[in-house]
């Protein structure tokens, strides 16, 4: 297949898998049906139509955060919310005059940004009067195309004067002018700058928010009745309050586990075999989310 290897993982584009998967089944000799429906809700009618018949079934659910499938399905709306310890915004640009095409991601460290004028120190602040710290540095990210931008922002839950000031301030154009500047002074040489004419174009945070992590506490059922499993994916399965999607996608983490746990539902001997399977799938998500919690920031933005 194309693609490459990276961080012990094989990227390849989503429409090459597509086709790859699909070879493998032509040249088996058993026959075998592929549906694939767009556009159709997922209800308590059309599940027990999709059941109906003497094979096990697996159910993969991504439906995105907000989606309804789990509750029709029975499974658990419960989420366990916890704290990154960091703090984050973002801002997205679009510019309809600008191309389509992707580019490297670009990060900066170690960022101070000069809030003199609503009268916090820029550099240090004084703990006593025998010992001055330096203020946490801020961790800039930027990436997508050039016609999408989307910038990043964070820092550890460090206790600072210009901290407290961005977390609880009302002004929202003290974030658009550091996302302004920030922008303006790590772009990429051959895209254009951000004026105040297209500052307008420019959505972002009204300010530093707590970073939190919220995974479903039920990530994987068993329907006995009906003899199917059920897996939850993507962010139906863990959301992030801060750059999901493009910069930090914990949904393939949860597929790393995906097809161990569709062969073992598969050849599962009885009840306890499914039992183990499940097991195994929701331990494995529990492991990306506390994962993610104590070192995904740190390889997302802080490195």
């Amino acid at each position: 297949m194309e693609g490459c290897w990276h961080n012990d993982h094989f990227f390849t584009k989503i429409g090459v898998f597509q086709e790859y998967l699909l070879s493998i089944l032509e040249q088996k000799k058993q026959k075998v049906d592929v549906k694939v429906q767009l556009g159709t809700k997922f209800t308590d009618e059309y599940l027990r139509r999709m059941l109906s018949g003497e094979w096990p079934r697996v159910i993969v659910v991504a439906d995105g955060s907000c989606g309804d499938s789990c509750s029709v399905l029975g499974i658990s709306s419960e989420y366990i919310v916890e704290s990154c310890h960091a703090y984050g915004a973002n801002a997205t640009i679009e510019r309809l005059d600008q191309r389509q095409v992707p580019t490297p991601e670009i990060r900066a460290h170690s960022l101070y940004f000069d809030l003199s004028a609503y009268g916090i120190d820029a550099v240090k602040e004084p703990r006593n009067s025998s010992q001055v710290s330096p203020k946490p540095g801020f961790h800039l990210k930027i990436y997508g195309t050039f016609r999408n931008r989307y910038m990043a922002l964070a820092c550890t839950s460090a206790d600072s004067k210009m901290m407290r000031f961005l977390r609880h301030t009302a002004n929202s154009l003290i974030m658009k002018n550091i996302f302004h500047q920030s922008f303006n002074a790590y772009k990429t040489d051959i895209e254009p700058r951000l004026s105040e004419l297209t500052l307008h174009r420019m959505q972002c945070s009204r300010k530093l928010s707590e970073i939190m992590l919220s995974h479903r506490r039920v990530s994987a059922a068993y329907i006995e009745g009906d003899n199917v499993a059920v897996t939850v994916e993507g962010e139906a399965a863990r959301v992030l309050n801060f750059d999901t999607g493009c910069g930090v996608n914990l949904g393939m983490r949860g597929l790393e586990a995906l097809g161990v746990f569709i062969y073992r539902t598969a050849t599962a001997q009885d009840h306890n075999d499914v039992f183990e399977a499940l097991s195994a799938k929701i331990q494995h998500s529990k492991q990306v989310a506390e994962s993610f919690r104590q070192t995904g920031l740190a390889a997302a933005m802080f490195e």
